[in-house]
């Protein structure tokens, strides 16, 4: 560290003052900093003192600890401090520790002024560093919303040098997975992100935000066939099977859960299963016959919830309700009994199959939804409110529906939620109507509005746009200053994210369920 001796060249690029500030005003600087070592795992602030100085990073990793948990890191480079304790000088919420033997120059509250003061060359320095805290805080928001795997590219682009030993509790709070995600974390590559095969209409419906899959999708695949064959024969035979993975309906929830844990990525993959067979074996049945089936289904299902008697069913009825009391015991188990979290995502559930139940009768009519009537049901039976529901299974360890940050991202799953029903719609109303299935936002503009298909797919495409605008709107809100505790928000937002991307990606680049024959 001594060999930086301070040198005005190498302060002017540490404090952001290239073209600003002389060399001769450089030279009286060093008299208010202080040069200073951390060593690894040392303390160098803690939560509940007033800041009192500006560190700027020479050296090393920096790690800011919010209520005991890891939140932050800090590079070479970076200026660390709690910017408001040092301007209110009230007491900070947050504790710095040094993650290896790090070195950093210290100028504090006092030298600062005294500096201001006595070399009138300096007078933009505040200004520059809140510039650079700003510019820092805007650069964390965007690793908050990494996917883990890159966030570990990230670090150690930053760092190479850098070896650390983070408890598995340390890496999970940083990178936003749990305890046993971070346990299973390995050091090798994380692998290349899957080719773009999405085309044309994956061109009009590109988001700001990537799409990922989850790295144990072909196990959790695996479990979840063995699971509906072995177990509950909702797959009977071997080409149902076939159909099953050549359709990829197991990678679903793998775009949509990218960074779950696998005992729960597994169950929501059964569920999904158990979904995607109602949804097919609703559109085999003949008119007149799809209202009665989820009339079965939404009977026995309210009464494995109210721990009532099944009584008849027919006998494939029964095989659905089997695993379904199956998931529902799993559930249980996985969230320890939580009651709230089980009541969300089952009335989710109900919810879901409500709408498809009414969705059913329309086809038993041959009739169609008005475009408001759509509107307001598609939102549910198109799996769009389940599958963003499901962020609370996927954080269940401290989910609340009246804590604040569940609370905070309800606007966003609505504009979520309609996003994923309208690329939806885009992308799969040729197959829906080869088949005649109506049912499709760009099919009732045509019916309703008289518009040709060209039309038809403009109008929704630009209310896909106008609705993602308003989703990054909301966003922006929470990109402004980087806060600790946020750090829940900024986890469902990020889980919300891969919601909408992982459910394009699935349709046009993983599954071939919406392409042409």
């Amino acid at each position: 560290m001594n060999g930086y001796d301070l040198d005005p060249t190498f302060l002017k690029k540490l404090f952001g003052l290239e073209g600003k500030v002389s060399d001769n005003a450089f030279e009286k600087v060093g008299e208010f900093l202080e040069i200073r070592i951390a060593k690894r795992k040392a303390t160098i602030r803690h939560a509940g003192t007033v800041e009192t100085e500006s560190r700027f990073l020479v050296e090393g990793m920096i790690g800011m600890y919010y209520m005991g948990k890891l939140s932050r890191l800090y590079f070479p480079g970076d200026v660390f401090m709690d910017f408001e304790s040092y301007q209110t000088q009230m007491p900070s919420k947050y504790r710095f520790r040094s993650l290896g033997e790090s070195f950093y120059i210290s100028l504090s509250y006092l030298n600062e002024t005294l500096l201001l003061k006595e070399i009138p060359e300096f007078t933009d320095f505040s200004k520059s560093q809140i510039a650079k805290v700003r510019h820092s805080d805007v650069e964390w928001h965007a690793f908050t919303q990494m996917n883990y795997r890159d966030k570990l590219k990230v670090i150690e682009e930053k760092f190479p040098k850098f070896t650390y030993d983070l408890t598995n509790n340390e890496k999970a709070s940083l990178l936003g997975v749990s305890y046993a995600t971070a346990a299973r974390i390995k050091k090798e590559s994380t692998g290349k992100k899957p080719a773009d095969k999405s085309g044309k209409l994956g061109k009009l419906l590109h988001y700001p935000f990537p799409a990922y899959v989850h790295t144990d999708a072909a196990e959790i695949e695996e479990q979840t066939v063995s699971w509906a064959f072995h177990f509950h024969s909702i797959l009977r035979n071997n080409v149902e099977i076939a159909y099953y993975k050549e359709q990829k309906f197991s990678y679903l929830s793998s775009c949509l859960y990218p960074e779950i844990d696998i005992e729960k990525g597994v169950w929501i993959s059964k569920l999904y299963l158990w979904l995607f067979y109602l949804d097919d074996l609703t559109d085999d049945l003949h008119v007149g016959q799809k209202a009665g089936f989820w009339d079965y289904l939404l009977t026995g299902v309210d009464n494995i919830m109210g721990g009532k008697p099944l009584g008849f069913n027919p006998d494939r009825i029964t095989v659905f309700l089997n695993a379904f009391s199956d998931l529902a015991t799993e559930f249980d188990a996985l969230v320890s009994g939580h009651k709230e979290l089980k009541g969300l995502i089952f009335s989710e559930v109900l919810n879901y199959m409500q709408k498809n139940k009414i969705e059913a009768e329309f086809k038993d009519k041959k009739t169609l939804p008005s475009w408001e009537e759509y509107q307001v049901i598609r939102p549910a039976f198109s799996g769009g409110n389940l599958a963003l529901a499901l962020c609370a299974f996927e954080s269940s360890e401290n989910f609340s529906s009246d804590s604040f940050d569940w609370k905070e991202t309800s606007d966003l799953r609505v504009q979520a939620a309609k996003l994923i029903y309208l690329s939806n719609d885009l992308i799969s109303y040729q197959k829906e109507t080869d088949r005649g299935d109506f049912m499709n936002a760009v099919a009732l503009l045509m019916q309703h509005k008289g518009m040709s298909f060209k039309e038809a797919q403009q109008e929704i495409l630009n209310l896909h746009a106008e609705t993602l605008e308003e989703f990054m709107v909301l966003e922006r809100r929470w990109r402004e200053e980087y806060k600790p505790e946020n750090s829940g928000i900024l986890k469902y937002l990020k889980q919300i994210k891969y919601k909408i991307a992982g459910s394009v990606h699935w349709s046009l680049s993983i599954s071939p369920r919406y392409r042409k024959s």
